[in-house]
């Protein structure tokens, strides 16, 4: 029989309690936009989509330079709480620009549809 110790319990308490708040908030956004939906035309939420595009693009950029500027921080901290060995949290200190690039990637090419301009602009070019 496995024993599990009070760090096993709290990381499975806290799993539980992060998985609830997503399921949350996903709920709590899908039933705002079925509301703004329901309660206005399909054109008034194009519009006010289209009109808060370039806020929210500089809230996921912001949310991404954070991580780039946080990962050390976080890195050591794991580190000095004993989450992580001096191997692994060398590892993760050398991730850092990686991921940070991957991150930047995807937001090129899913939030500012960078593919789909590109595609737009090679059909054009044919025709």
């Amino acid at each position: 029989m496995v024993v599990c110790h009070n760090g096993c319990a709290v990381r499975r308490r806290w799993f539980f309690l992060l998985t609830l708040l997503a399921f949350g908030l996903a709920l709590g956004a899908g039933g705002i936009l079925w509301y703004t939906v329901e309660a206005s035309s399909v054109v008034t939420v194009q519009t006010r989509i289209e009109s808060l595009k370039l806020v929210l693009t500089a809230i996921r950029l912001l949310l991404i330079t954070l991580v780039a500027i946080t990962w050390p921080w976080v890195t050591n901290g794991l580190h000095r709480l004993g989450h992580l060995d001096e191997a692994q949290a060398k590892s993760l200190l050398a991730l850092r620009w990686r991921v940070f690039a991957w991150l930047a990637v995807i937001e090129l090419v899913l939030g500012e549809n960078l593919l789909g301009q590109l595609l737009a602009a090679l059909h054009e070019g044919r025709a």
